[in-house]
């Protein structure tokens, strides 16, 4: 039955998604033309790319608010090295202080049982002011626009480069958690950590593990937008953070940890991908877009509420007709 209620969460998540874009095809006459949805599958990669390695941490039972200094941490990092030294090295030095920022806050969190929300607090700080003291708190720009443009070159009109390398990594992450023992180590550590433990599995390095993955996503997804503009500056992505967070809820995944499903968090992130652009295609401000997001994310709340009491009251009736039948069969 517990599995029947995260199944029915998924397909929420992807009801409420396929109803926006049924709802946006209707009323948004342009919105299938390719150069539209080539911009709403750049949106969504980035945000399924950053959203799927929250996920991760949420699972484990943590949370990790330091992808807002790590997104343009990493970029500006990206073009400052890769102006002087080179456009690979950059991209490594950007994924090597994303993935040292992910085993930090692994680290904390999981050997001295620092609330993860307090840890990334502090790196969210401590990376920001890191950006400022890099770039002196200018913006930083690179002359090789070359990259940029290839990684935005469309390709079959609706795909790019980089929405490509996004989604093989949403893939991969999907594929971890599916397929692997590391997934079901993350579930067990998120469900009980002590009994994780006891029962042997490796949580310290499980934790570290999903905060590396989020950092090393949040980096990729820096690096890959700085590259894209030849251009980056130092600052907080709240905005992504906040709609990567609400992409997990809508998706399912329990604030407690231990349960959640990744293809609902990827229906989630299309949903919010789906609104945004169909919003903004239509000239909405900024702020009407996060507003909507919110009532969405409440909204489906209020669903979830009752779907709740159902599992429940389904399962007791189980246990009590098992245990009848028990008795039954004893006597």
């Amino acid at each position: 039955m517990v599995s029947i209620y995260w199944n029915i969460r998924t397909w929420i998540a992807l009801g409420a998604a396929l109803l926006a874009l049924g709802i946006t095809l209707a009323v948004t006459p342009g919105f299938s033309n390719p150069g539209n949805l080539y911009a709403l599958l750049q949106t969504f990669a980035v945000l399924a790319l950053i959203t799927c390695g929250l996920a991760m941490v949420m699972i484990a039972g943590e949370f990790d608010l330091s992808i807002a200094g790590v997104v343009p941490l990493a970029g500006l990092l990206t073009v400052k090295v890769g102006e002087s030294a080179g456009i690979a090295v950059g991209i490594l030095a950007a994924l090597g202080v994303s993935a040292a920022v992910g085993v930090l806050n692994g680290w904390l969190t999981a050997r001295f049982s620092v609330p993860s929300l307090a840890v990334t607090v502090g790196t969210l700080v401590a990376t920001t002011g890191l950006g400022y003291a890099v770039t002196d708190g200018g913006v930083v720009t690179m002359t090789n626009y070359q990259f940029g443009l290839w990684l935005d070159n469309a390709i079959a009109g609706v795909l790019s480069p980089r929405t490509l390398i996004a989604l093989a990594l949403v893939g991969l992450a999907v594929f971890l958690m599916s397929r692997t023992w590391f997934g079901v180590t993350i579930r067990a550590v998120g469900s009980d950590q002590n009994r994780a433990r006891f029962s042997g599995l490796p949580t310290n390095r499980a934790i570290i593990g999903v905060f590396v993955v989020s950092a090393l996503f949040a980096g990729t997804a820096g690096s890959l937008q700085a590259l894209s503009l030849a251009a980056g500056q130092p600052g907080t992505n709240l905005s992504l953070l906040l709609q990567a967070v609400t992409a997990v809820i809508i998706g399912g995944v329990a604030l407690t940890g231990g349960k959640g499903r990744l293809s609902g968090v990827l229906c989630g992130a299309l949903l919010l991908a789906i609104t945004s652009n169909a919003m903004s295609y239509h000239g909405a401000a900024t702020a009407a877009i996060q507003l909507v997001s919110g009532v969405i994310l409440l909204a489906i709340l209020l669903l979830d509420t009752p779907l709740d009491r159902l599992v429940k009251r389904s399962l007791e009736r189980v246990s009590t007709a098992a245990e009848k039948e028990y008795h039954h069969a004893v006597a």
